[in-house]
């Protein structure tokens, strides 16, 4: 599995995470270098597709993304400044100035980071005037706060940890020393972000079995529970039960007389929701008459899953109505009530001119949305028309129409070609290029 990490910050930031990431085998570093931080809006938003996690270069350009609302906690991070960094660059500047320096001005650095870097500077005439703050703060204001320090001759040196604020400063004639994330704090996120990327993906093919169970009628008869009219309502009803089944692209065994178990993975049942199961019990009323109870139950194992399911099974009889009870590997219950949202796809801001393209290929900016949603959920950018007919629900005709659109916006591109069986032709497989 490889891991596209998408790295925004200033060059020479950017420069040092890819030092650090090259020991890394499953990463592909994607850079994005800016000027400024307000760059980063626009970074994300043109290239969000084209990446697994963001790795900012620090606080600054990490919490300006998430207060605009274009990044989420779980999809980001940023390797922090510790005490030792600001040691270091300490250091550096003494040697240059030749002199202990009695006080600097900090900022971005924590409160208990600068706790800690007092206990490893035990210099008592170094005098600190720090400015610690949570989420962003614009630069202009970082540079108010060392540029007054130092013209009212209460600071030798300022140290920053945002770029953009050392070259005003030394542009303003203050001196000032950057301070950057060091080898180890890199090395440190890097591999945080690879494992919970890599548990992610694991979690996700986890086994899942939906456990299906059909209610009978105490107050019905032999007689009308063995006529053909109730045989005929039981097939309709395994019609229902096998459409479910495709949706969640699981494996339909019936395991006895109304009861079935269908073998898939959490995580298609995370990208359907519990919805379409909901939508199965209201069918199966609605057409047939027949109520269903359905649990679900995951495990570590098949056999840990199948034992995870009857307890479910065993919670669910004991409580009236439609509800949906899960157990989990923990042996954790939860009950589902009310039918959860479904996947919402991420509505690209297409401009004028891909709303051009669009119509010109005949082809709904939706359906482009949905195809880059769902093949960044699987992490898959290799598809065939099969995989977009799946996808789509549709048929292969018409994602092979798809597929052909997409190529002619250059969204797509074939990459090869594939023999489905011993006849028919070739069928291409393409890259997406959203």
């Amino acid at each position: 599995m490889k891991i596209r990490l998408g790295a925004v910050g200033p060059e020479d930031s950017i420069e040092k995470i890819e030092r650090e990431a090259a020991q890394f085998e499953d990463l592909i570093i994607i850079p994005f270098s800016y000027e400024t931080t307000e760059e980063t809006k626009e970074i994300i938003q043109e290239n969000k597709s084209k990446v697994d996690f963001w790795l900012f270069s620090g606080q600054a350009p990490y919490y300006y993304a998430q207060s605009l609302g274009l990044i989420q906690e779980h999809e980001a991070g940023y390797p922090p400044l510790y005490g030792s960094s600001l040691l270091g660059e300490l250091l550096n500047a003494q040697y240059k100035h030749g002199a202990i320096i009695p006080s600097i001005s900090v900022d971005t650095i924590s409160t208990d980071e600068m706790d800690s870097f007092r206990r490893m500077v035990p210099l008592d005439e170094l005098n600190v005037y720090a400015l610690p703050y949570d989420g962003y703060l614009p630069s202009e204001e970082i540079v108010r706060f060392h540029e007054k320090l130092y013209f009212e001759n209460k600071i030798s040196a300022a140290f920053t940890g945002i770029r953009s604020v050392y070259l005003e400063l030394k542009k303003r004639g203050v001196p000032c020393y950057r301070v950057m994330a060091t080898e180890l704090a890199i090395q440190l996120t890097i591999k945080y972000i690879r494992e919970q990327l890599h548990s992610s993906y694991y979690r996700k093919s986890q086994i899942a079995i939906v456990g299906i169970e059909r209610i009978l009628n105490p107050a019905q008869s032999e007689e009308d529970y063995y006529s053909y009219k109730m045989k005929h309502l039981d097939l309709d009803m395994k019609r229902l039960i096998l459409h479910y089944a495709e949706r969640i692209k699981g494996s339909y065994v019936q395991i006895g007389d109304g009861l079935f178990s269908i073998y898939t993975t959490l995580g298609e049942l995370e990208l359907q929701t519990f919805e379409p199961l909901f939508e199965l019990q209201n069918q199966s009323l609605l057409q047939t008459k027949l109520p269903l109870r359905a649990v679900v139950g995951y495990g570590r194992t098949a056999m840990e899953a199948e034992q995870n399911v009857r307890q479910a099974f065993l919670e669910s009889k004991k409580t009236k109505g439609q509800v949906v009870f899960c157990v989990n590997e923990d042996k954790v219950v939860h009950q589902i009530i009310e039918n959860e949202k479904a996947l919402t796809y991420n509505q690209r801001q297409w401009g004028e001119e891909w709303l051009a393209k669009f119509k010109a290929a005949r082809i709904s900016p939706s359906i482009v949305s949905k195809l880059q949603s769902i093949s960044g959920y699987y992490n898959k950018q290799m598809v065939t028309s099969k995989d977009i007919a799946t996808w789509l629900n549709s048929t292969e005709r018409n994602a092979r129409r798809v597929l052909t659109a997409l190529e002619e916006m250059g969204l797509a591109q074939v990459s090869g070609e594939e023999q489905p069986g011993q006849r028919g032709r070739p069928r291409r497989f393409y890259t997406l290029l959203f």
